[in-house]
């Protein structure tokens, strides 16, 4: 008897398990989603000028709105220019122009020609006076987001790689996580790992609220970043190992929902803060519910039958079994976990991950589910760093926006159910690709067309990097799945990292990051078209089987028309159940 049917046993989705989505699931992914995007709003730079100290004076007495200054700012191929300001070579003009400008504000409305004249005159005596650049000083417009890390310590102009810099670093930090918790995941287990990441999730949160240097503030993101993806992967995949094999779209489900409320949720609370240092109070402080709940979050039955303690196994699932008022047979279950801990022990020390690159069939395989995790982890978190790039002023919004076309990806985990992984993500890999090399052909002039087509990219690809999550999941054999998951978390990390420069390209041109994110999608399809279709097929237990997976199916195959065909590897099993039972 496997653990599957054991776990049928106890009850493989009962209350306890929908419990654990709910809540579990729910929360540790939401605080994720929180934590994320409280580093990107606490990192986002304002929009800012050089200090002119001639008509600050004049700016404060006369209440000038950032609109009325930006007459005295020198443009930029057309824009205000961020680095630079007027060096007027007749200060007693400059006084003149400046003071007839200030103190007439109020023509705005009383008399509209009158101060268009004045505004036109000077905008000609900044045209045509020299600039030079910022010294040390800048103005921010805080009328949309509030002050920020960034616009505190002058990170612009020739400063501004440190917020590029330390998103990677973040992104640094995730992947050397993956290798840090995945020593503790099986040396300790689950549980003690969801408690230690968390420990370092919160500590180094708060840390960066007292950051007053940027060597300080990369260390603490790189720590953070270190827990980022295990606070909400690790949950997910420990409530897996307690749903039964038709019932794992539901853990899934929730990780997608949770994210996007999270990334719904956070705009609205950081457009009405005062400050950066609010925002990096609540990320952190909403993780200590889960600290201290900690001792009602169970360990792994499959872990703890690895590890050699069955009986404690049986333990856990009698009480899932109490919960889900099930019969449950301890002593009988004991036996039957112990004799299969017997039987995959000789597996575990023939099997690991070297092997997956001795024949080419798996070799393959590996290597393209590796490809479109790669290609799904960076455009997915490239799109969102995008968000900022699409809007008109108003980030908070423009990621409000951005997390609203999430919603209908919650339907994806049924839309897999029904039509497979493989073509699914296949056509949502290149939509995407399409939508980002196609955006910048569109004209300036057509604001909401560019936008749509920005955001439909988005919504595609979040809803492929959820199905590269799954795809990750059942491509390898069982004996060595842990270790195949974490080499596609560890490879899709390093692609992660390189989201934010990508991004940053859109100070060159703002065309180019939705391009490259484009390609790369375009490239994630090109990847799954060569994957065989994982739904409705028994997934590989051996490196044997894992070999002849796919085999049977065409580059052309679609799951929702060939449901009723079997697998090789489905009809081996069948025949072994029946010759045991004969």
């Amino acid at each position: 008897m496997s653990y599957d049917k054991v776990l049928q046993s106890a009850g493989d989705f009962g209350l306890y398990q929908k419990l654990l989505c709910g809540i579990f699931v729910f929360y540790t992914t939401f605080l994720c989603g929180i934590n994320y995007y409280t580093q990107i709003f606490i990192f986002d730079t304002p929009d800012h000028r050089c200090q002119l100290p001639e008509i600050e004076d004049y700016v404060t007495e006369s209440s000038a709105t950032w609109k009325d200054i930006l007459p005295w700012v020198p443009r930029n191929q057309g824009y205000p220019s961020k680095c630079s300001k007027t060096a007027p070579l007749n200060a007693t003009e400059f006084a003149e122009e400046s003071f007839s400008y200030f103190t007439n504000l109020e023509y705005k409305l009383t008399n509209p020609d009158e101060f268009s004249k004045i505004q036109r005159s000077a905008i000609s005596f900044v045209e045509n006076s020299p600039q030079q650049a910022c010294e040390e000083d800048w103005s921010y417009n805080h009328d949309l987001v509030f002050p920020t890390i960034i616009s505190q310590n002058d990170w612009v102009c020739e400063d501004d790689w440190k917020p590029t810099f330390i998103h990677t670093t973040f992104w640094i930090g995730n992947t050397v996580g993956c290798f840090v918790w995945g020593f503790t995941n099986d040396k300790l287990g689950r549980k003690p790992t969801v408690l230690l990441s968390h420990l370092v999730y919160s500590f180094f949160g708060f840390a960066t609220i007292f950051s007053q240097d940027f060597i300080y503030l990369c260390i603490c993101r790189f720590f953070v970043g270190c827990a980022h993806h295990t606070v909400s992967h690790l949950p997910y995949l420990l409530v897996i190992e307690y749903c039964g094999v038709e019932s794992r779209i539901y853990p899934l489900l929730m990780v997608m929902v949770s994210y996007s409320v999270a990334s719904m949720t956070i705009p609205w609370v950081a457009m009405f803060l005062p400050s950066w240092k609010y925002l990096a109070i609540i990320a952190p402080t909403a993780i200590l519910p889960v600290l201290l709940a900690y001792k009602w979050i169970p360990e792994s039955p499959s872990w703890l039958i690895v590890v050699g303690k069955s009986e404690k196994a049986v333990e856990v699932l009698k009480n899932v079994a109490k919960i889900n008022k099930q019969n449950f047979d301890s002593k009988k279950h004991e036996d039957e976990l112990l004799k299969e801990r017997e039987a995959e022990q000789s597996y575990l020390k023939k099997e690991s991950i070297i092997n997956i690159f001795v024949t080419p069939n798996l070799r393959k395989n590996a290597f393209l589910v590796n490809v479109i995790c790669m290609m799904g982890f960076m455009c997915y978190y490239g799109h969102v760093q995008n968000t900022s790039n699409l809007g008109e002023g108003n980030v908070y919004k423009s990621y409000f926006l951005g997390s609203i076309v999430e919603v209908p990806c919650w339907s994806i985990p049924f839309i897999i159910n029904k039509f497979g992984r493989r073509w699914p993500l296949i056509i949502l890999f290149f939509v995407s690709g399409v939508c980002g090399t196609s955006y910048g052909l569109i004209s300036d002039e057509w604001y909401y067309t560019s936008l749509t087509i920005a955001l439909i990219g988005r919504m595609t690809v979040t809803a492929a990097y959820f199905i590269c999550l799954q795809y990750g999941s059942e491509i390898f054999p069982t004996k060595i799945r842990g270790q195949g998951v974490a080499m596609c978390e560890i490879l899709g990390g390093i692609a992660i990292f390189l989201s934010p420069s990508i991004v940053y390209l859109a100070k060159v041109s703002p065309i180019l990051p939705l391009l490259i994110l484009g390609m790369c999608s375009l490239l994630g399809a090109v990847a799954a078209f060569g994957l065989p279709e994982t739904a409705g097929c028994s997934l590989p237990q051996t490196l044997q089987e894992a070999r002849e997976f796919g085999k049977n199916q065409s580059y052309f195959d679609c799951f929702c028309v060939k449901k009723n065909t079997r697998s090789s590897i489905e009809t081996k099993e069948e025949n072994l159940t029946f010759l045991q039972n004969s």
